[in-house]
């Protein structure tokens, strides 16, 4: 019984994978040069931040073909900060009639003519990324599909499996190597600096308030609006922001988080004794994504939920303790090493739940997040900061082993689903 790609693929790929690209797909974007790459990623900015660099593959690797992003509207500020070269259409259907929004969303995309289209949804709005697939018009459709057969598989030429059991970024390496890029998580992304309006900003900021001659930690104690879970409790923050004031009077904390997270930021300052509140400055809402990025250079260390500003944090190789339950680190961080921050993980059956389960199975009572001890943060931060304690006694730290897929070596076969021959 004989395996076969499932679509025509170049003679010499009985194997399916390509050090170079699959030939049959690199001749086709070569004989339509000026029709763009169109990438579906409808997501946060944290997780399109790591995808930046395979952008930057896809315009260096095929330059006569631009790539075009499809995502929200709320990442905007991060893609014009980090990516201002890149042509983005923001999806903003209309919540009273979103399938009007989608079918004006296919229309634009059909008009632009996609050499190539490559949807990367892969837990969320399916239903939209399929739709926009199928009436693309791209004669090359890539995504991935936990089923074969399941109807999102119709809309692509060229079905990826996903497993689950494996980071994001290790999904995109497998698209990375089929196109013939460099794989983006085996090298450290390279970001712009921050304006220098955004850093005097900043600066006149901080000194607003009384100026320490210690360190510098930001404290961003939000998530994005979607899977409000991966929050550690209030009163946890509160806790670990007074013992850790307490025990170093030359530390201050910088509170951040969009404007509609004021409030949390305002109940964690409030709450922390009177003798230390000054030594807490809330920039909550007041900050852009540039002033975010300066902030964050300008620091001595990061603390906060697995979201978007952990992510920026620690591709800026900034000391970082990050708080892990409804997702796990090893589906987050991929194989990336991060020297200067420590990750914190109570194991649960639970966990992860997210985009495992179709709701969590907690009902919204986060107990992995509730399991995370302020005493383990603020050992956690101590450790990387001032350098004390065994990283090995620290309580409740993940320690990631060496994680070298095999997917990720030449010669290995891809996950493309293919076909068998039952003749």
């Amino acid at each position: 019984m004989e395996l076969r790609p499932v679509f025509p693929l170049s003679p010499a790929a009985h194997t399916p994978f390509f050090e170079d690209g699959d030939p049959s797909i690199r001749n086709s974007l070569e004989n339509r040069p000026g029709q763009p790459i169109v990438v579906v990623k409808f997501s946060g900015w944290g997780t399109l931040l790591g995808l930046l660099p395979f952008f930057e593959n896809l315009r260096t690797t095929f330059p006569d073909n631009p790539p075009i992003l499809v995502t929200n509207p709320e990442n905007r500020p991060m893609i014009e900060h980090f990516s201002p070269w890149l042509t983005v259409v923001y999806r903003d259907l209309p919540q009273r009639k979103p399938a009007l929004g989608a079918f004006s969303l296919a229309l634009c995309l059909r008009r632009i003519r996609p050499a190539l289209f490559i949807d990367l949804q892969i837990f969320t709005r399916k239903t939209l990324s399929f739709f926009l697939s199928r009436f693309s018009g791209s004669p090359i459709r890539i995504g991935f599909v936990v089923r074969k057969k399941e109807i999102r598989s119709l809309g692509l030429t060229h079905p990826f499996f996903h497993n689950r059991h494996f980071p994001a970024s290790t999904a995109i390496g497998q698209i990375s190597r089929f196109l013939g890029l460099p794989v983006p998580e085996e090298t450290d992304p390279s970001f712009s600096h921050p304006p220098k309006e955004s850093e005097k900003k900043v600066r006149h900021l901080l000194r607003s308030r009384p100026l320490p001659s210690g360190k510098t930690i930001v404290l961003n104690p939000n998530t994005s609006g979607q899977s409000r879970e991966r929050r550690w409790p209030t009163e946890s923050y509160t806790e670990t922001a007074r013992m850790i004031l307490e025990r170093h009077p030359d530390l201050r904390i910088v509170l951040t988080g969009v404007d509609n997270e004021r409030a949390l930021s305002r109940t964690i300052r409030e709450r922390i004794p009177a003798r230390y509140r000054e030594r807490m400055t809330d920039l909550t809402g007041r900050l852009s994504f540039s002033d975010l990025h300066a902030l964050l250079r300008l620091c001595d260390g990061y603390l906060g939920n697995d979201s978007g500003p952990l992510h920026l944090a620690l591709a800026e190789g900034i000391p970082a303790v990050g708080l892990f339950g409804p997702t796990h680190p090893d589906l987050i961080l991929g194989s990336r090493r991060f020297p200067k921050a420590l990750f914190l993980y109570e194991p649960h059956y639970c966990s992860p739940c997210l985009h495992q389960a179709d709701v969590p199975p907690c009902g919204g009572d986060n107990v992995c997040m509730q399991s995370l001890t302020p005493a383990s943060v603020v050992h956690a931060l101590e450790h990387l900061l001032w350098g004390t304690g065994e990283k090995s006694r620290l309580r409740q730290v993940w320690s990631k082993e060496d994680h070298t897929h095999r997917a990720a070596s030449t010669g290995v076969p891809l996950a493309l689903y293919r076909q068998r021959d039952e003749g």
